[in-house]
């Protein structure tokens, strides 16, 4: 069994000046002894909303989002083509664990929750207040953490028909979390039929039969109440911004292929905003339509070539 330790249920709040004031409980309220194994490593108090990383660590929601908010970095990394991207829930975390620096994932505990809030009641009670009052702009905990695996894979085959065809290959693009994404918009060469190919629903694969490589461009749209957290995203068509992210990816034909991978960050707009701009993108979808039945000759970003 660890130490215990004496935690105070004190916390603060906010007073009309807009200052924060620390209010202390009475000293005969004040102390309950808590086991070290149930105080987090980051924060150092009682944990609160207990997330358990697979290499068997636990520690505070709001830690862990903030650890892997400042930790994450856009940069690809190559990695072997059979590394395969870890599927999440939503409210699950990916990230490299703050105790032992493995790659891991974080999973909110609720049986944990509930055991913390019948052992320590007051020290719960305070931490439960002290999160009330927490800024609700406080960035770290609307942040969520994407990786993307994007790549291809490749085969030689023998050319028929005096084709100079080869190469069979297979673009990909693999999310963690498929809850997020809208569609992808994948740009083949236009030497291709149909080099636009729009994909709702995964997997977010292409594939084709080519002569010679080159880069494909792909949009990765983001639901409505969500944006990317990069210097590279953009506005989508439909007005919802930073909601489209360019990546591209250059065709490998050495062997069976590759894949890059990147962590990418994800905000999460206020409660209830993700109902505002779904109809507000709803509306434009409605005047594209019209405008399609006015004009049969016009096209829009929807439409797939």
């Amino acid at each position: 069994m660890m130490p215990k330790r004496k935690a105070s249920t004190s916390f603060r709040k906010e007073t009309d000046a807009g200052h924060n004031q620390k209010v202390e409980a009475t000293p005969a309220e004040e102390v309950e002894e808590i086991d070290q194994d149930d105080i987090c490593p980051i924060c150092h108090l009682l944990l609160y909303r207990p997330v358990r990383t697979r290499c068997n660590h636990t520690l505070c929601e709001a830690c862990m989002a903030h650890w892997a908010d400042v930790s994450i970095t856009s940069q690809m990394t190559t990695v072997g083509l059979d590394d395969q991207a870890v599927v999440l829930l939503p409210h699950e975390i990916e990230t490299r664990c703050p105790m032992c620096r493995t790659s891991t994932t974080a999973t909110f505990d609720p049986l944990r929750e509930s055991a913390l809030r019948r052992q320590y009641p007051k020290s719960f009670k305070a931490r439960e207040i002290e999160s009330t009052l927490a800024d609700e702009d406080d960035v770290a905990t609307k942040i969520e953490i994407l990786t993307v695996y994007i790549g291809n894979q490749h085969r030689l085959i023998r050319a028929y028909d005096e084709s100079n065809n080869r190469h069979d290959w297979t673009f990909f693009v693999r999310p963690s979390r498929t809850d997020l994404i809208e569609e992808m918009q994948i740009f083949l060469h236009p030497t291709f039929r149909n080099p636009r190919v729009i994909k709702q629903y995964p997997p977010y694969e292409v594939r084709r039969l080519g002569w010679g490589y080159f880069t494909i461009f792909v949009n990765i749209i983001l639901k409505a109440g969500y944006s990317w957290v990069s210097s590279e995203a953009e506005d989508t068509p439909d007005g919802a911004p930073k909601g489209k992210l360019p990546l591209e990816w250059t065709l490998d034909f050495n062997g069976r292929g590759s894949q890059g991978r990147l962590r990418l960050k994800v905000r999460k707009e206020k409660e209830g905003q993700e109902a505002e701009d779904e109809e507000e993108r709803e509306e434009v979808r409605r005047l594209w339509a019209r405008q399609r039945v006015a004009d049969p000759d016009w096209g829009d970003p929807e439409d797939v070539s």
